[in-house]
C-alpha cells in the first residue's frame, strides 16, 4: 500500500531532451593530435532541462537523427555550448564534492561516517521528497564509483517524482538524459543498500545537487511537431542544423565590395518576427516533398530570399544571399535526406534553382557587414553546413 506519492508535472518527453547523452568531449589534444576524450555531458543537460522547465519555456525539440551520425548537436551548436558551460556550472556547486567523498566511502556505517546508504536515505532522500512536495523538481547526484579513478562512471538527472510504500519500498522518478523521451526510476527496498534504475543500470545512492537557474536562449514559443507536413502557404522559421541559428533578415543592406546593396539574410541567435518566412508555392495548401520548387518570402519586409552569381558574401566571398523585392529568378528546390513528403522535423536543403547552390551558414560574423550575426551564403556542393530544419510552423 502507498503512504506517499507525488509528481511534478514534468515530462520527459516534453520538457527532456529528444537525444541522448552521448557527447565526446575533448579533453586535451597531444603534441602528436591524438586526443583525450570524456563521455557525456549529463549534468549540463540536467541543468539546461530545469533552466527551460521553471520559468515555462520549451526545450528545442531538435531529434537526435538531425544529428546522425554522431546523435548530438555537434560543438558548433549553441546548444551543445550551453550543455558545456551548464555542465562546468554544475561541477562549481559545494555539493558537486560528494562525487568525490561518497566515491571514497564504503556504503555501509563506519565508527566515523553513515556510509553511502544511510546518507542517501536518511539525509537526501528526505530533501527530495520535501522539494518534490513544493511543486519543483531537483537535480541528483547519482553515484557508483568506488575509487577516484571510475568517478567519471557518475552520472546526474532530475528528479520529478516518488513514491514510497507501506513496505518500506522507496521509488523515485527521473528525467535520465541517457534515455530520453520516457520516465526512468530508480527502487530500493528497505533492506537494500542499492538503487535499481528501470533502464538497467544499479547506483549505490544519491544526493541533491546546488543549482541555481540561468536564463536559456529560447528561439522557439511554439515549436513545431516533428511530425508535422509542410505545405504552400506556410509561415515557418528555418533553424540551420550545425549552428541551431534561425535564417533571418533585417532591413540593412549589404556594404562590402562587391555587394548587390540589397538587405542582409544572416543567422540570428534570438526569436522575433524578422525570423519569419511564407512559403510560397504552385498552389496554397499543398503538401510539399522533396523536389517540390519554392520561393521563400520574408514576412515582416515582404522580400523575398535572393541568390545571384558573381555577387560575394562578405566575409567567406562565398556567394551572397540576401532579400530582394523582385521574386520572378529566385526559386529554390527542397532537398531531403530520402524522397517523400517535407516534415518539420527533417533535414532539408534548399537548392537555389538558377544557379543550382545550396543555402549554406557556418560560424562566420562581422559588427558591421552582418550586424554581428552569422553569415549566410550558397555554396556550388552539398556539406553539413547545407541542413536546415523547421523550427515553427504555422
Amino acid at each position: 500500500m502507498l503512504l506517499a506519492q507525488r509528481t511534478v508535472a514534468f515530462d520527459p518527453a516534453t520538457h527532456g531532451f529528444a537525444f541522448p547523452n552521448a557527447f565526446v568531449n575533448v579533453a586535451l589534444t597531444l603534441p602528436t593530435g591524438a586526443q583525450i576524450t570524456t563521455a557525456g555531458r549529463c549534468g549540463g543537460m540536467a541543468y539546461a532541462a530545469l533552466d527551460y522547465f521553471l520559468p515555462g519555456q520549451p526545450v528545442p525539440r531538435w531529434r537526435s537523427d538531425l544529428y546522425a551520425p554522431s546523435r548530438v548537436p555537434p560543438d558548433s551548436n549553441w546548444l551543445a555550448q550551453y550543455f558545456t558551460s551548464r555542465l562546468y556550472d554544475s561541477f562549481l556547486t559545494g555539493s558537486a564534492a560528494k562525487f568525490v567523498t561518497w566515491s571514497l566511502h564504503s556504503d555501509d556505517p563506519t565508527w566515523v561516517f553513515k556510509g553511502v546508504t544511510r546518507w542517501t536515505k536518511e539525509e537526501e532522500l528526505p530533501r527530495v521528497m520535501a522539494s518534490i512536495d513544493h511543486g519543483r523538481p531537483v537535480v541528483l547526484g547519482l553515484v557508483v564509483a568506488r575509487s577516484l579513478g571510475a568517478i567519471g562512471d557518475n552520472h546526474q538527472v532530475v528528479a520529478y517524482g516518488y513514491e514510497r510504500s507501506e513496505d518500506g519500498t522507496v521509488v523515485v522518478t527521473i528525467y535520465d538524459n541517457n534515455t530520453p523521451g520516457r520516465p526512468v526510476t530508480l527502487t530500493s527496498l528497505v533492506d537494500q543498500h542499492d538503487w535499481t534504475a528501470s533502464n538497467g543500470r544499479t547506483w549505490r545512492g544519491f544526493f541533491v545537487q546546488d543549482y541555481t537557474p540561468k536564463s536559456p536562449r529560447l528561439l522557439a514559443h511554439d515549436p513545431a511537431d516533428p511530425h508535422a507536413a509542410v505545405s504552400a502557404g506556410d509561415t515557418l522559421t528555418l533553424s540551420h542544423v550545425w549552428t541551431g541559428l534561425t535564417l533571418h533578415s533585417h532591413d540593412l543592406p549589404y556594404t562590402h565590395p562587391g555587394s548587390d546593396r540589397l538587405q542582409q539574410v544572416t543567422g540570428f541567435g534570438g526569436s522575433d518576427d524578422n525570423n519569419r518566412w511564407l512559403l510560397a508555392g504552385t498552389a496554397a495548401g499543398s503538401a510539399l516533398a522533396h523536389g517540390s520548387v519554392v520561393r521563400l518570402r520574408h514576412v515582416r519586409t515582404g522580400r523575398w530570399l535572393h541568390s545571384q552569381t558573381g555577387v560575394p558574401s562578405p566575409i567567406s566571398r562565398q556567394q551572397e544571399v540576401s532579400a530582394i523585392d523582385d521574386d520572378s529568378r529566385d526559386t529554390w528546390r527542397v532537398e531531403l535526406e530520402q524522397p517523400g513528403p517535407w516534415l518539420a522535423g527533417s533535414r532539408v536543403r534548399l537548392v537555389h534553382v538558377p544557379s543550382g547552390t545550396f543555402l549554406h551558414s557556418h560560424k562566420g560574423s562581422d559588427p558591421v557587414l552582418t550586424a554581428g550575426q552569422q553569415e549566410v551564403t550558397t555554396i556550388p556542393g552539398r556539406d553539413p553546413d547545407g541542413w536546415w530544419t523547421v523550427l515553427e510552423l504555422a
